[in-house]
């Protein structure tokens, strides 16, 4: 009896120091259905303040210079945002040389390239206009491998996509506790909790990311006891076997 009561200790001494898989593994069913719904995207629209980028693609480029393109390969342009783009201003226009003053804010990116379009179309005929945000960003901070501010290109990625933009949660990172801030139309923040072992990520509200958001991702307590002193943590650990063998040796020759 005594030697399976040593043997239940040093399992359960072994057991203390690893983190279960539930905690580890992501998108688990947790008994649910093997397939899953992912939300619908969100469709991104457009505010005060955002940089966009439009161009008109002509004939004759050389005739509307700074706006308008030929289809020939672009050169690489590695002016900044506000460079190469045009500022939506408080009252939500754009101020587009030829076609003057665009209302803009709040209508989706392919609302406002039509409206673009329709106004092109009084000088200039069968116009193709592209449209871009150039302000889409999103933050991520926290126990990941690259925290830091992230422009995404492509105005459209999910929240598994932006971590994975980040490097991935560290070992320390709580996979059932991660923090999304964003603002709604009035620019109010709202806190949503995720947990990243569920399938909660796969909700329309959760899975794409929208702009400005803000992820965080908490450290796991065992963070706390690592940042204090690795070579404390490495002592304990040798104390705490030490103990646990001494006791078994003990018992075993008490048999």
């Amino acid at each position: 009896m005594n030697k399976l009561l040593a043997a239940c200790a040093i399992f359960c001494g072994a057991l203390a120091g690893c983190t279960p898989q539930k905690k580890i593994v992501y998108f688990q069913d947790h008994g649910g259905p093997d397939t899953i719904k992912v939300g619908v995207g969100h469709e991104l629209r457009i505010y005060p303040e955002d940089i966009l980028q439009v161009q008109l693609f002509t004939i004759n480029p050389d005739a509307m210079p700074g706006l308008s393109a030929s289809f020939e390969r672009q050169p690489v342009d590695n002016r900044s945002a506000y460079e190469k783009g045009f500022v939506v201003d408080k009252h939500g226009n754009i101020d587009i040389p030829l076609i003057g003053s665009v209302p803009v804010a709040g209508k989706t990116i392919y609302e406002a390239k039509q409206e673009i379009i329709t106004r092109f179309r009084e000088f200039i005929d069968e116009p193709v206009v592209t449209l871009k945000k150039l302000s889409f960003k999103v933050t991520i901070l926290g126990e990941v491998e690259r925290p830091g501010l992230y422009y995404i290109p492509n105005e459209k990625m999910t929240l598994p996509e932006a971590l994975g933009l980040a490097g991935d949660l560290t070992r320390y990172g709580d996979r059932t506790d991660i923090r999304l801030y964003r603002k709604d139309e009035k620019g109010r923040t709202r806190e949503l909790k995720l947990d990243l072992t569920g399938r909660d990520v796969f909700l329309p509200e959760y899975h794409y990311i929208r702009q400005d958001d803000l992820i965080y991702v908490k450290p796991i307590k065992r963070k706390a006891l690592a940042d204090i002193n690795p070579a404390l943590v490495v002592f304990t650990s040798i104390i705490s076997t030490t103990v646990i063998v001494v006791t078994l040796i003990i018992q075993l020759n008490k048999d």
